[in-house]
């Protein structure tokens, strides 16, 4: 089975490359003794890190020594932070150092970085959670040790700088088991003073001095406050917990106070460089109206207002004198054609009468022929019916001899209709009876009583 084959190069590259790719390899946490240890004129330092068992060569560039408070030398038990590389010049495997603490402390120190990954990785550190800090803060709260230099540096510092402010203390200790209770307790009390910014300060100290503000609570109490915090504690190559939770760390406590205000002798020179600008801009604006308004009351307008007057007052006149030329003429024009729509008008017009005229008369002839017809017919329809009704009529039963026997509520057709004694009218021909009933025969068998009171 045949292989690839590649050079040494390559070869060494690939390694390195896996080695800073791997998670595992970086940011490792290494104890040992130092040994061949050497410093460059360009900062950078060169050793050995070794035990009983083996070593490894190590490098620490001078933008990370620089940030320690000590120089080591052979013989010395260290803990680095370092990443795992190969220096491709040689093969050789190899340490890149970014931070050094003395053996001593190695307990500590673990612990700090075990609980600064934990909380960046819960995002207490992320900057889009900051506060922004006021430009001009009028409250400032301060929590440091009581009659400290850090207290002294920072009240100092505030006083030169922004005397303007009022300051709200509120002391803790600031190392020991206790510290980092109190410190809790002292910023959730000023926390609800609804204060500008809170500055949380200490000296300068051991890791073991510090070491109260590496405290997990004290890191989500800060990460949940409402009000801006300030941390400067330690030195400048101290870093605690709490710095990286507050919203802006300073180097030193006397920092902190130099970051959280303006300074006033500043201001008022800013504002006073600001004051005379302005100033300058009104006189010069000032000026310029000054000149226009000059100007203006120089001006024809001014002197001679009567001149504008006279030259508006002839355009007046020629504007008026043209307006009545356009309307006469205008009126004219509008007359002729109103004089030949209206003979158009009038021929139309005559010529239609005309027309419908003759057409009127024709169709008056034919209703009137037409009515006639009508009338005749009706009038035989009309005496047709009027024949019918005399033949059907009531009067010519009476002229035969027969007559019309009425009660006082209705005509008299059944014996069943009246009762012996009744009063009834009968209507003959020529004159009326008034007759009493004083016998009813069966008309069922004409000439049979019915009853026979």
């Amino acid at each position: 089975m045949s292989q690839r084959i590649i050079s040494v190069g390559t070869f060494v590259h690939y390694l390195k490359g896996k080695l800073e790719s791997d998670p595992l390899t970086q940011g490792v946490l290494i104890e040992g003794e130092i040994s061949n240890f050497s410093s460059y004129r360009s900062g950078h330092w060169y050793f050995s890190l070794k035990d009983k068992d083996s070593q490894i060569r190590c490098v620490m560039f001078a933008f990370s020594n620089k940030k320690l408070d000590f120089i080591p030398k052979d013989g010395d038990k260290v803990i680095v932070k370092a990443d795992v590389s190969v220096y491709e010049g040689r093969g050789d495997l190899q340490l890149l150092v970014t931070n050094m603490k003395p053996s001593g402390i190695g307990d500590l120190y673990l612990q700090f970085e075990t609980l600064k990954r934990k909380l960046s990785e819960l995002g207490l550190f992320n900057q889009d959670h900051k506060k922004a800090i006021p430009s001009y803060p009028m409250k400032i709260g301060l929590v440091t040790g009581k009659n400290t230099a850090a207290r002294s540096d920072v009240l100092t510092t505030l006083k030169r700088r922004w005397p303007i402010a009022t300051v709200y203390e509120c002391n803790a200790l600031v190392q020991g088991t206790e510290s980092a209770s109190q410190v809790i307790n002292a910023l959730n009390t000023l926390d609800e003073l609804s204060l500008d910014v809170i500055l949380l300060v200490r000296g300068g100290g051991s890791i073991e001095d510090l070491f109260s503000f590496n405290d997990e609570l004290m890191a989500y109490t800060i990460y949940n406050m409402k009000t801006p915090t300030i941390t400067g504690i330690g030195h400048e190559v101290d870093f605690t917990i709490a710095d990286f939770v507050a919203d802006l760390r300073a180097p030193t406590p006397t920092g902190a106070a130099e970051l959280a205000t303006p300074d006033i002798i500043s201001l008022k020179v800013d504002l006073e460089k600001k004051r005379n600008r302005m100033d300058k801009a009104v006189i010069a604006t000032y000026n310029v109206a000054l000149t226009r308004l000059d100007t203006v009351i120089h001006s024809k307008i001014m002197t001679q207002p009567e001149t504008l007057v006279s030259q508006k007052s002839l355009k007046l006149m020629y504007l008026q004198k043209e307006l009545g030329h356009q309307i006469l003429h205008k009126n004219n024009n509008l007359t002729n054609e109103l004089n030949i729509l209206n003979t158009k008008l009038i021929s139309i017009t005559n010529s239609h009468v005309s027309k419908h005229h003759v057409r009127l008369e024709n169709l008056s002839t034919m209703v009137e022929m037409n009515t006639h017809k009508i009338l005749d017919i009706y009038k035989n329809r009309m005496n047709g019916y009027l024949s019918l009704l005399d033949a059907y009529s009531p009067l010519k039963v009476l002229q035969r001899g027969y007559s019309i026997v009425q009660n006082e509520q209705d005509v008299v057709t059944s014996v069943e209709q009246v009762k012996k004694g009744d009063q009834i009218d009968i209507h003959l021909n020529h004159g009326k009876l008034k007759a009493e009933i004083v016998k009813i025969i069966d008309g069922g068998t004409y000439g049979r009583n019915k009853n026979d009171i």
